[in-house]
């Protein structure tokens, strides 16, 4: 009990947001029932530290199907596993859950406290099939949904204030002219279904400047994305030539404004208030994927 409360703790209140919060997680595992079984437990937790392919099995040495595990992406470690194929060179892996799925991924991608590493044991392919490694499933299936619960509440989070963010950016499209465009992503997390979201936006530059029309002066830009956007629904937006320059680097959202079908609206003027953070997208990319 103690050890679930630990958890959620670190789940609802930090969420990742530094290597501080690893060690929170830390604490978190180390109050857990594996962990207070004995010093003999040989499974750790372990943080993936960016992008990194990892592999469903390693029959004869040769990773086979596999999937990309996402930055900060938590997973319960049970073991080493080194590889020597007939060619080329030998690598290490580490073996671990996320959720009911094992992965193997260079040990290098993944974050793993000394002390917890050295205590990994060396595993082979005949360990792996007969090995039972029902309680570290459990164990990161309770991360993998905890993780899942509070992606889902940062994306509802921004429901009072009309929309949430997902993404949005600028891209080039200089191959053909000297212009920059703009895309959008929102998720719509009311109950009401949104007609129109009107954005104000200013192109920024390389030192950080905004870049003004060179016919207006203005640095604002002005677009329409239409929808239906139904509720628990997506909406995707391209703006192409929005600046006929290709100085633009960065875009920086001055306002939003939501219509609804019912004829209300929203207008936010603070970004912070409807963004949602990088990694609550990645686990739920992670389970429609």
């Amino acid at each position: 009990m103690l050890f679930s409360i630990n958890l959620v703790w670190c789940m609802n209140r930090l969420w990742f947001r530094s290597l501080g919060v690893w060690l929170c997680f830390l604490s978190a595992f180390m109050l857990s029932p594996a962990a207070m079984a004995g010093d003999g437990t040989s499974s750790a937790i372990g943080f993936v530290k960016e992008h990194s392919y990892a592999y469903r099995s390693m029959s004869a040495c040769h990773g086979g199907e596999g999937k990309t595990l996402f930055p900060r992406m938590m997973m319960v470690v049970v073991g080493s596993f080194h590889c020597k194929p007939a060619y080329g060179d030998a690598k290490d892996y580490l073996v671990g859950f996320y959720g009911q799925q094992r992965f193997y991924v260079e040990s290098s991608a993944v974050w793993v406290a000394d002390e917890r590493r050295a205590t990994l044991p060396q595993l082979d392919e005949d360990q792996l099939a007969s090995q039972d490694f029902s309680s570290s499933k459990d164990e990161s299936n309770l991360y993998r949904h905890l993780g899942v619960s509070a992606a889902l509440k940062a994306y509802d989070a921004p429901a009072k204030h009309g929309v949430s963010v997902l993404d949005f950016s600028v891209y080039d499209e200089s191959e053909y002219t000297e212009a920059t465009g703009f895309k959008l992503r929102v998720y719509n997390p009311t109950k009401k279904t949104i007609k129109y979201i009107r954005v104000e936006v200013v192109g920024i530059n390389a030192v950080n400047d905004p870049v003004r029309d060179r016919f207006s002066g203005s640095a604002v830009k002005r677009v329409r994305g239409i929808g239906p956007i139904e509720p628990e629904d997506f909406g995707s937006y391209t703006f192409e030539n929005l600046w006929f320059t290709d100085e633009v680097e960065w875009p920086r959202l001055v306002s939003l404004k939501v219509d609804y079908m019912d004829g209300s609206s929203k207008t936010i003027k603070n970004l912070k208030l409807v963004k949602v953070d990088q990694k609550h997208q990645d686990v739920l990319a992670w389970e429609d994927d």
